[in-house]
């Protein structure tokens, strides 16, 4: 009896200490870990999110898809982050009356170059709407 007890008590020993030692990890070490995200809303004219998470090596993902807004594929669309230059929306992620969703990163940013400024979209040279990116 005594040795199916020792050999049960050690079977569990095992087994605990494989499952603890073998998927923990500090979350330093961690690569899916990420950094800071933010987010803006559009809630008039242009309906959707658009978030911004900082990625390891200075490195900003952006990703969103905006359900309403675009109704043309043919008008030229831009965007603009306050303090950046206009930028063209590429037409390929257009599909009236929104856009695909989409995603891209963009190196050597930080997300404090986005945090708090606001993304504006314009059709044409005009206005349509424009959000705050709002850090989580």
């Amino acid at each position: 009896m005594n040795q199916k007890i020792t050999f049960a008590t050690i079977l569990v020993a095992f087994s605990v200490f494989f499952i603890c030692f073998t998927n923990a990890s500090p979350i330093e070490l961690s690569p899916r870990a990420p950094g800071s995200v933010c987010y803006a809303d559009f809630k008039r004219a242009i309906s959707g999110r658009i978030t911004a998470t900082e990625l390891w090596g200075k490195t900003l993902r952006i990703t969103g898809q905006l359900n309403t807004g675009f109704p043309n594929r043919i008008c030229k669309y831009e965007f603009q982050v306050t303090g950046h230059p206009k930028k063209p929306v590429p037409s390929n992620i257009i599909f009236p009356p929104g856009t695909a969703p989409f995603q891209f990163d963009l190196t050597n940013e930080g997300i404090e170059n986005v945090a708090g400024k606001t993304v504006t979209f314009f059709c044409s040279g005009k206005f349509i709407d424009s959000a705050r990116f709002v850090l989580v």
